[in-house]
Formats: structure tokens, sequence, C-alpha cells
């Protein structure tokens, strides 16, 4: 099937789920969508950058800001441009939705690339110990799988407890206390094996 329909198709549906849908409130004629983890401008890493500046100007249209570190340093070109073809649709429906020119595209998709979190690589084969099922299954459902030696393993149980909070808010699965636990424990474990700390 054409790559191009089925991405219209998404679109349209995220543009009929959004239009019906009570997440938010009517502002200049825009609905604002209710975003787990959003920001203000000032709380935007380097929050004085162009980058941020366009993200917040933009994106802050029609939902808090994205956290740069809500997707890896991969995936944000991607999610990126998902979130263009949404905008796109809506500024066709609303006059006081305004879209980024080319330029200042590349310049968001580079500040979110440089603020991202760090995903594992596809080809690490961490992918492939029966412990990092849970993480698959549960992190993967939002974004790509965290690299566990990007944080300190101090600080693995509370970015745990808030990702289950946004599962929530989402009406995703919440995990269980043994399914955080056994994340907590991959993460933390693998963390110290390959960091030694």
């Amino acid at each position: 099937m054409n790559i191009k329909f089925l991405r219209l198709i998404m679109v349209l549906g995220s543009l009929f789920y959004f239009s019906n849908s009570t997440a938010g409130e009517w502002e200049k004629g825009i609905k604002r969508v209710a975003i787990p983890g959003g920001l203000t401008a000032d709380q935007l890493p380097d929050a004085q950058s162009k980058g941020a500046a366009l993200l917040a100007l933009y994106c802050g249209q029609c939902h808090k800001i994205p956290s740069p570190r809500m997707h890896s340093t991969s995936d944000w070109p991607m999610r990126f441009e998902k979130m263009m073809d949404h905008a796109m649709l809506m500024a066709g429906a609303s006059p006081d939705v305004k879209t980024p020119a080319d330029k200042e595209k590349k310049e968001i998709v580079s500040y979110l690339e440089k603020n991202g979190f760090r995903g594992l690589p596809a080809t690490s084969l961490l992918r492939g110990e029966p412990k990092a099922f849970n993480v698959m299954w549960f992190c993967s459902a939002c974004h790509a799988m965290p690299d566990p030696t990007q944080f300190p393993a101090k600080e693995w149980g509370k970015i745990v407890d808030r990702m289950n909070s946004y599962r929530k808010e989402q009406g995703r699965e919440e995990m269980n206390d043994s399914d955080k636990r056994a994340v907590i424990n991959f993460l933390v474990d693998i963390r110290m094996y390959l960091k030694g700390n």
C-alpha cells in the first residue's frame, strides 16, 4: 500500500480524534491538547537558544511544549515530521495555527536531537537479554528503549515512576510493582555492569 496514503489516513484520524476530544480548551480557535510531562518555555534546556524559542513558539500553540527528553535523539526527526503533518492539517482548519518555515524546522529538529535522550542502539546485544523484555514492553510503547548508562543508578527509580504516571495519564496499562522492579533492576544492573557504579 502507498506509504503517503497511509500517512494521510493516520493524520486525518489524529485530526478527527483531537477535534472530538475533551483533552483541552480552545484558545484563539486552537484546541489545547494535554501532553504528559509538557513544559513551559522557561523550563526547556538551553531555553535562550533559537531552537528552544522556535519549539516553544510553534509547538506551544496546541499543547504544552514537549520535553526534548521525551524521545531519543534518533527518534526526534520522525516524531517531529509526524507532528508537522498534524500541524499542517490544523493550520488548514484554523488561521491561528502557524507552521514553521523549512529553515526553522531544521533548527527545531537540530535542537531536539541535541537535547533528546540517548536510546539503546538497535544493534545492542543488551536487547537480547531476557530481562530486557519488560523494558522493551513498557518503555518502547512511547519512545525508544533508553540507554541505561545515561543516568546515575539512583535516578532510574524516579524516572520509571514518572514514566508510569505518564502511562496512567495516557490511559495505558500501568506497571505493577513487580514490573517496575524488573525494569529498574535491569536498567540499574546494566548501568552498573557497564559503568562500574
